[in-house]
């Protein structure tokens, strides 16, 4: 019996060193679980990124660049060889002419021209536009076939000739805008764009503004094939138009209008 109770005992103190094992266990089980508790299961997961398919990204459309052509007009030297006036025509003209002087200023109206383009170059930049120029110094010999040729063979959505007037009369005065005559294919929007920029003119203070003119003896029109305006900036034969012309503020208030007028034209292309 006593061998019994003693294999009994041993078989107790076995099975309660088992329980207190599994006990110890658990325990620490719950300890690990609890220690990692706090961290959801969704942030542990990696954050899946949408697949972009090259092919469709290639095949979205880029926005065009408005591309303006700007004219300088004249140069240092007159090319006094002619043309053709027009496509159409036999009729010629002196490939460029000399352009008028400052009745006060002296300056000549190509070196105005030149300042004028470069202002208005920065101008139409700073809005997003692609900005070309006939010209970017004096001594150059480039005629007005050439020079509406150029603006052809970049498929401008504008071109802009830049000139200032003169007339025999020192009273006359004012900004205006020459157009292609109502004959020709690019008159329409050619028109479109000179209305807009002497709306936006007439809103400067102080300037006179004459209008728009339409012209059909002109070499840089009848030879472009793209929308194109000359700007008249005013008469360098009128004293005090010609000292305003060489002012900054006022050259650069004139231009700001017009670029606000090809902003205009832009958005309705």
């Amino acid at each position: 019996m006593k061998g019994w109770y003693s294999l009994l005992l041993v078989v107790l103190v076995c099975l309660a060193w088992a329980f207190m094992l599994g006990v110890d266990r658990e325990s620490n089980n719950e300890l690990v679980e609890e220690s990692y508790e706090g961290i959801p299961v969704k942030e542990l997961k990696t954050k899946e990124l949408p697949v972009v398919d090259k092919k469709e990204e290639a095949q979205q459309p880029t926005k065009k660049s408005f591309i303006v052509y700007l004219d300088p007009g004249h140069q240092a030297r007159a090319n006094t060889i002619h043309e053709r006036v027009s496509p159409y025509s036999n009729e010629t003209k002196m490939k460029v002419t000399g352009g008028t002087t400052g009745v006060v200023t002296r300056k000549p109206e190509y070196v105005l021209n030149l300042e004028a383009a470069f202002l208005l170059e920065e101008l139409l930049t700073e809005k997003g536009f692609e900005v070309y120029l006939t010209r970017s110094a004096h001594d150059v010999d480039i005629s007005n076939k050439e020079r509406a040729e150029m603006a052809n063979e970049k498929k401008a959505d504008l071109v802009i000739r830049l000139h200032a007037d003169g007339a025999e009369n020192p009273n006359v005065s004012g900004f205006g805008v020459l157009v292609p005559s109502k004959k020709q294919a690019i008159s329409k929007q050619s028109e479109s764009a000179a209305t807009l920029i002497v709306s936006e003119v007439k809103k400067q203070s102080g300037m006179k503004v004459n209008g728009i003119r339409y012209r059909s003896d002109l070499t840089g029109f009848n030879w472009s094939t793209m929308p194109v305006v000359l700007l008249e900036m005013g008469y360098m034969t009128n004293p005090t138009e010609d000292q305003k012309l060489s002012d900054p503020v006022y050259l650069e208030g004139m231009l700001q209008a017009v670029t606000t007028g090809v902003e205009k034209y832009a958005a309705l292309q």
